[in-house]
């Protein structure tokens, strides 16, 4: 079951802005957040098997790219590259 305060005439409304409005003016504590040490470490590998990836992947398009640009690309599609 949900409760919907629906504003009837324009004081309601008016009302409802002007509240909402100094709902929103106020702003949230911050939060202060310990890190712990086994954190740190878990994010520094977290970290480091994305760049690893990222570094595999990078190799894998340039490694493609090197084998079709030397008549891989004419082989599989059975065309004759460009005459020199």
């Amino acid at each position: 079951k949900v409760d919907v305060n629906i504003p009837t005439d324009d004081g309601d409304l008016n009302a409802q802005y002007e509240a909402e409005l100094n709902h929103i003016s106020h702003k949230a504590p911050e939060e202060k957040r310990e890190i712990s040490m086994s954190e740190k470490q878990d994010d520094y590998y977290r970290g480091f098997r994305s760049r690893v990836v990222l570094f595999w992947i990078i190799c894998n398009f340039g490694l493609v790219a090197v084998v079709l640009s030397t008549a891989g690309l004419s082989r599989i599609s059975g065309t004759k590259g460009p005459i020199d």
